[in-house]
């Protein structure tokens, strides 16, 4: 009798798992073609919308799309190596992560603002928005305004670790206490280009949740694409008024945070049926969020 319950149990925990990983596969590529076909659609609605007239309407927003498109596969790369702090056990990885997201966020926006696809390369670093152009062989800098506030989130009573946020180019504060943000709260947090964590983890959660909050650090910089709406815009603007001209020199204006933030708030009111946390959770866990 022992050995067939033994048998009923390994074939139940069998089936269970099987399901699981079906149920992991299935949605990874719902993600994966939500990340190509909607980066596509920024793309191509924001190369009609900034199309110069030297394309028909079909040509730019054809363009922009599968431009948008091929920003929107590699940015899924760039989520799939969030798993490999996890599974690697450091945190270094979240580089190679970054790194990957912020090739596929530049081609994103450059195909919604009409641009060649590598016009313009971008990382948010710290405070930062690096921008490289490689046509011109230019380079600048500038404040990043959103950091700001992610800052103000993450670090608010928490202590600044250097040396892991040197590890990872994301600024990295612990704290004993809970973050509050305008999306929830919890004993960890990822916003825009800093990480809060409660102290006291244990490794296989510390790892498993760093990776979870450095998925959220990509998601905020996929949303770079809508900024590009009001590309003609902040042209306009640019050329009207020099003050705003000479700041933007050294400031980027961003639309990321409200953009994200609403986003959030309208995929689902659960944490597990909210889309922006599942697809965290599948891309750096290789776990499927049930929705209850």
């Amino acid at each position: 009798m022992k050995n067939i319950g033994l048998i009923i149990f390994l074939l139940i925990l069998s089936t269970t798992a099987q399901g699981q990983a079906n149920e992991f596969r299935n949605q990874r590529a719902q993600f994966t073609a939500l990340n190509i076909g909607f980066n596509g659609l920024i793309g191509g609605l924001g190369g009609l919308i900034n199309n110069n007239g030297n394309k028909s309407g079909f040509q730019a927003f054809t363009k922009g799309f599968y431009q948008g498109a091929i920003g929107g596969a590699v940015s899924h790369i760039g989520f799939s190596l969030t798993h490999q702090v996890q599974k690697q056990r450091n945190i270094s990885y979240a580089w190679p992560a970054r790194i990957v997201n912020s090739l596929g966020s530049s081609i994103i926006q450059n195909a919604a603002e009409g641009h060649r696809m590598f016009e313009r390369l971008h990382l948010n670093l710290y405070i930062t928005r690096l921008e490289y152009y490689p046509y011109q062989k230019k380079f600048r800098g500038r404040l990043f305004t959103s950091s700001i506030y992610g800052i103000l989130v993450a670090g608010r009573n928490a202590k600044l670790d250097v040396k892991k946020s040197l590890q990872t180019g994301i600024l990295y504060f612990e704290t004993s206490q809970y973050f509050s943000s305008a999306i929830g709260s919890g004993s960890a947090t990822g916003q825009v280009s800093s990480i809060g964590m409660s102290s006291g983890f244990s490794d296989d959660r510390y790892y498993s949740t760093y990776a979870h909050e450095v998925a959220h650090i990509l998601q905020y910089d996929r949303m770079v694409g809508p900024n590009a709406f009001l590309y003609s815009f902040d042209q306009n603007l640019k050329s009207k008024y020099a003050l705003y001209k000479n700041l933007s020199k050294f400031i980027y204006f961003d639309l990321n945070g409200p953009i994200f933030f609403l986003a959030y708030k309208a995929a689902g009111s659960t944490h597990n049926c909210n889309f922006f946390e599942q697809e965290a959770e599948n891309y750096s866990n290789r776990v499927a969020y049930t929705c209850n």
